[in-house]
């Protein structure tokens, strides 16, 4: 996937990262409403200048740490690990990455925080929303294109199909997760990822 298919920055570096860093472990032990600026600056080893320079606000700040995940995610995705022609086996590695990315204990907590928090901080959404979703989605879909592209598959909206795919990646197994029924086993994972590529499979599978 390359980096115009997927939209993805450059990954933070320097005293960004380090802000970054220091930010994702203040939210996840305080959630965003207790979380305050001066405890992220304290953590990050920063005056709260140099805090502000980097990030307009916390809510900035907050999104800057779900695009964090969103890119890493994408970067273990180089451009020749993707074959439109391998349609199959490059949505299994696609749904696989995913899913483990979802269920990361940083995501599952960042997840948390935003149903939890969201009721008071309606903002949130919005920022959660395009900081990871929908840049996953955005990724999804130039994958999509070029295997359309290529007539490997049959896909009238790629957004769409997109938004079904990483649906059907989800499944039930990431909502056990946010509900802290167990742990998602490797074997449970790779699974889940076999069965929603071959339900799209099915859907948009090029005719012979």
């Amino acid at each position: 996937m390359s980096a115009s298919d997927a939209g993805v920055a450059a990954a933070p570096t320097g005293k960004a990262e380090s802000i970054l860093a220091a930010a994702q472990r203040t939210f996840l032990a305080n959630g965003f409403g207790a979380a305050s600026m001066d405890a992220i600056a304290r953590e990050a080893g920063a005056s709260k200048a140099t805090l502000y320079a980097y990030f307009a606000s916390k809510e900035e700040l907050f999104g800057a740490v779900v695009a964090r995940e969103s890119e890493r995610y994408a970067r273990e995705f180089p451009a020749g690990e993707l074959d439109p022609h391998e349609v199959e086996a490059s949505l299994t590695l696609i749904a696989d990455r995913f899913l483990r990315l979802l269920l990361s204990p940083e995501v599952i907590a960042i997840n948390r925080i935003i149903i939890g928090e969201v009721a008071r901080f309606p903002v949130l959404a919005e920022v959660f929303w395009r900081a990871g979703p929908e840049r996953i989605r955005a990724q999804v879909e130039g994958f999509l294109r070029r295997a359309a592209a290529v007539g490997s598959v049959e896909v009238p909206d790629t957004r769409l199909a997109a938004e079904q795919f990483t649906s059907l990646v989800r499944g039930e197994i990431h909502l056990q997760r946010l509900l802290g029924l167990g742990a998602a086993e490797p074997d449970a994972i790779a699974a889940a990822a076999r069965a929603a590529v071959a339900t799209f499979r099915r859907a948009f599978s090029a005719k012979a």
